[in-house]
């Protein structure tokens, strides 16, 4: 960033993607614009070479598959109470119900303003189909053989976004429709592989404490289900309370000369469709408006406005609020997402700044012919500097502890029982716990029912949600000396041994 920082300072023009000059841009702009597309580009290289490296299993893990395929019913009948697995007409039988269902969902329930034809949506559910077999079978092998951490799952999801995309993009469906469709199919393959790796895990785990597999899958089952429901209400609960209305600089544009990459969202019905609701500035007091009176504009790959979402405002032929989805933005980032949404993009819509993402692409490639392990390197220089420094700080806490415990005389090993680990576990449990807590506050600033309440009895929000501007531990300090209060008690627990009763 310093280097793009220092060589484009003389640029009078905005340098593709960015729609800012880079002598105007932040840290995060630049990391945004410029850093994050190579890290992309890394990401997606380094995700298959990892799945080419893979090949070897794969087709050990398919040729296994096909073997258990061609086994006869007295073979299954003569087997131990512990190999006894659920029936194959049944793993057949709720693949070809799930090809129904992704049909049925994908055409009477579509994506909003991303209809897509009878034809589409059943190749959509054989593609899930197909690539969902071939990657459940690698992610169920390499989990059991090696384990979950080197489970390729990004590299797996990537190659399925690229080769869907790589079919519609030759039938010419590059709509951005087809885009919705792609990420579908591409999600629900990521979480059958997920699934997957973790059914392997917990299968191998029965087998060694004499568990019976059929009950497990019943069990699995009913996890799933369950799963199902209270991860996507958690989900949408998010999105929807951590959205933000931010107030832009009006700009002013001609709805029927928009640039290049800007369009509206739904020609058909282009009003938003909320009756209210919240402007919140960065400083200041948020405030309600008419949403109805706003078109809803989407921006990708303009070299005019970022990516994103826009309210126009015909009556001034200017768009005045940004919409940021709650996943996505600052406060869920989900960079995941994103990589997948710059693939699809990619090819579909062929927007896409090639050469910092072929940049990224050669670095991964150099890094890994040095012997280093690509993905690693990849991830980091795709993640933001925030995330990645809080990383950085748990190894360099790991690295103090076993210095204090070697200069101690004390064994030092590698153990998922030690105090660390126990006591980080605890950490990454209670910070989901804590974040949803957060989401339900925001959830409650926002009900209507609870800002009416307020108002009647003359209260303010923000006085008893969150800390107001002018409260003293309502600045930075506070959270830097939490981190390390943070890291003292990791580095504390990491050194106490544990009670042997």
């Amino acid at each position: 960033m310093p280097a793009i920082k220092f060589f484009g300072s003389g640029l009078t023009e905005p340098l593709y993607p960015s729609t800012v000059p880079i002598r105007d841009m932040t840290s995060v702009d630049l990391w945004r614009s410029y850093v994050r597309p190579m890290g992309a580009g890394a990401v997606a290289a380094s995700g298959l070479i990892t799945l080419i490296k893979t090949i070897p299993t794969i087709m050990a893990a398919l040729k296994a598959g096909l073997k258990d395929l061609g086994k006869g019913a007295a073979e299954a009948a003569g087997r131990k109470r512990t190999e006894n697995d659920l029936n194959l007409k049944i793993a057949l039988g709720g693949s070809a119900a799930l090809c129904v269902f992704m049909w049925a969902f994908l055409t009477f329930k579509p994506v909003p303003g991303a209809h897509t034809s009878m034809f589409a949506n059943a190749l959509a559910a054989v593609f899930v189909v197909l690539f969902g077999f071939l990657f459940v079978t690698v992610s169920s092998r390499i989990a059991g053989l090696i384990g979950t951490s080197a489970n390729p799952i990004s590299g797996m999801t990537i190659a399925t976004l690229m080769a869907v995309c790589a079919v519609f993009l030759i039938a010419g469906w590059t709509a951005p429709a087809f885009g919705a469709l792609a990420i579908t199919i591409g999600g629900v393959v990521c979480v059958a592989a997920a699934n997957a790796g973790n059914t392997s895990q917990d299968l191998k785990t029965g087998f060694i404490v004499g568990a019976t597999p059929r009950y497990q899958q019943y069990a699995l089952l009913v996890g799933v289900a369950v799963s199902v429901l209270a991860i996507g209400g958690t989900l949408n609960l998010m999105n929807k309370n951590l959205e933000q209305f931010r107030p832009v600089p009006p700009i002013t544009y001609d709805l029927k000369q928009l640039p290049d990459g800007v369009k509206i969202k739904n020609a058909d019905a282009p009003n938003f469709d909320r009756d209210q609701f919240r402007i919140s500035p960065e400083k200041g007091t948020s405030y309600e408006v008419n949403g109805r009176k706003y078109i809803l504009l989407n921006a990708l790959g303009s070299a005019k406005l970022a990516d994103g979402s826009y309210l126009y405002n015909p009556e001034t032929q200017q768009i005045e609020v940004q919409w940021i989805q709650g996943i996505g933005s600052d406060q869920a980032p989900a960079p995941q997402a994103k990589l997948m949404s710059t693939v699809i993009n990619g090819i579909l819509n062929q927007k896409l700044p090639w050469g910092l993402i072929m940049l990224g692409v050669f670095l991964v490639v150099t890094v890994e012919l040095l012997g280093i392990r690509s993905l690693s390197f990849a991830v980091g220089a795709y993640l933001s500097i925030g995330t990645t420094f809080a990383i950085f700080c748990g190894g360099l806490t790991r690295w103090v502890v076993e210095t204090a415990s070697k200069r101690a005389g004390e064994h030092v090993e590698e153990s998922d029982v030690s105090p660390g680990s126990l006591y980080a576990s605890g950490l990454i449990a209670a910070g989901g716990v804590v974040g949803l807590f957060g989401v339900a506050l925001k959830g409650l600033e926002n009900w209507p029912a609870f800002t009416a309440f307020m108002a009647r009895n003359g209260l303010r929000t923000q006085d008893y949600l969150k800390f107001s501007d002018t409260n003293p531990l309502h600045h930075d300090w506070l959270a830097v000396l939490m981190f390390i209060a943070l890291a003292a008690t990791a580095f504390y627990f990491a050194r106490k041994p544990l009670e042997n009763k």
